[in-house]
């Protein structure tokens, strides 16, 4: 790749950062969930939640009494963020269970391997939270031969819930849930 090119991808990410902040600041940094709801007796799943938004999500899941397995690229990884939640939540009671699980979503073999070891040892799935994803990363390809960001965010997600969709629907109310991004907006 050209300098050029690197230095035009280079603004063309600041601008889009930028941009997405100006016009989006409180939707993007302000939600809270309010409800009273638990989640007793239920099963969580909750990709890449070591960080960010997963790892928000599977604190207030755990809060909530749910078991919640945490499904992650590196599992060292995972196993510190559940640390970390279980620290934050030390004196609350009524609290779940945290569960790391490998998964790396661009690796298709992965992601049968996780849902095959998850269904081995779950007869419920309550909801499924899809989170993980890579962005803005550089041009490489997935070990299936797909493009880095498609085979991590779109095709690996999906096939992951394919697996778990028949458990998903056994385990009635259940819910999938696609986490999303303002990332690209305002970058036209």
């Amino acid at each position: 790749m050209s300098l050029i090119r690197m230095i035009i991808g280079a603004i063309t990410m600041v601008r889009t950062y930028v941009s997405v902040l100006l016009r989006f600041p409180t939707k993007m940094f302000s939600v809270k969930c309010t409800s009273p709801n638990r989640l007793d007796k239920k099963t969580a799943i909750v990709t890449g939640s070591n960080t960010g938004i997963g790892k928000h999500t599977a604190k207030d899941f755990f809060e909530r009494g749910a078991r919640v397995i945490m499904a992650c690229r590196n599992p060292q990884l995972a196993e510190k963020a559940a640390e970390d939640i279980k620290e934050l939540c030390k004196g609350k009671s009524n609290l779940g269970e945290l569960v790391a699980v490998k998964l790396d979503l661009s690796s298709l073999k992965s992601v049968r391997e996780c849902a095959k070891q998850i269904l081995a040892k779950e007869k419920r799935i309550d909801l499924l939270i899809n989170n993980a994803g890579v962005m803005m990363c550089p041009y490489s390809k997935t070990e299936d031969g797909f493009e880095m960001q498609m085979g991590t965010n779109h095709l690996g997600h999906f096939l992951f819930t394919m697996l778990l969709l028949p458990t998903i629907c056994n385990s009635i109310p259940a819910r999938i849930v696609n986490v999303s991004s303002l990332a690209h907006e305002g970058t036209w």
